[in-house]
């Protein structure tokens, strides 16, 4: 099993765009592809059928009520997962024995889905994040006292009983140390600015000797 935090790493928190979260989701079980509890990380489905803690005790759930895994309704305790893309599916805290299981027993039943668990789904706005770690690599590379960090806030909230809808705006804030001044960038205005550092840093390497390229690099204002 894949480790979740591989897939939404601590410092994309704040690049989410949006988080759907329902307690009436289905899930194809040959989809969940990982979790975020580190005892489980690096092991099988079989491992865990064969050697679970708790694998015996819902085994004998299972025979007493196989329609458990078959019928709709809220499921007690809840049956979590993540996703990023509705389609790679992360256990969430409960529910590894049980989406083991399922894997197995709907297999034999030839069903995919498992009905009414509940399901986190995470919408990161994968391109400013990537702009914002170029950006940062490209401020250490010309040594830039500038400080660069993204700035988070909610536009607004959907939702009734049994789901929600949370929705989020991203944008980076530039703080220039030396001349102290704050500039806030969306998308757009970020990644003109990695353009332009980006070509600084390739005017910088292109250079070969201190001489005529002193003059260049003060030009430029190069670092």
């Amino acid at each position: 099993m894949l480790p979740w935090e591989h897939i939404y790493p601590l410092d994309q928190h704040a690049f989410l765009e949006s988080h759907y979260w329902t307690e009436t989701g289905s899930v194809n079980v040959f989809r969940i592809v990982g979790t975020d509890h580190w005892d489980y990380q690096g092991k099988s489905w079989l491992d865990l059928l064969t050697k679970g803690k708790s694998m015996q005790q819902n085994l004998r759930d299972l025979m007493r009520n196989p329609a458990y895994y078959l019928h709709t309704g809220l499921r007690w305790p809840a049956i979590c997962y993540n996703t990023t893309d509705g389609l790679n599916f992360y256990v969430n805290c409960d529910g590894h024995h049980r989406s083991c299981i399922a894997r197995f027993f709907l297999a034999e039943q030839q069903i995919s889905q498992l009905h009414d668990v509940t399901v986190n789904h995470f919408k990161v706005r994968h391109n400013l994040y990537r702009i914002y770690i170029e950006l940062r690599q490209a401020i250490n590379e010309l040594k830039l006292p500038v400080e660069l960090y993204p700035e988070q806030f909610q536009l607004g909230q959907e939702g009734a009983a049994g789901w929600r809808l949370d929705h989020y705006r991203t944008h980076l804030v530039w703080i220039d140390q030396a001349t102290d001044t704050r500039v806030v960038m969306e998308e757009m205005q970020a990644q003109d600015k990695l353009n332009e550092l980006l070509c600084k840093i390739s005017i910088s390497k292109s250079i070969p000797s201190p001489g005529f390229g002193g003059h260049l690099k003060r030009f430029f204002k190069i670092a």
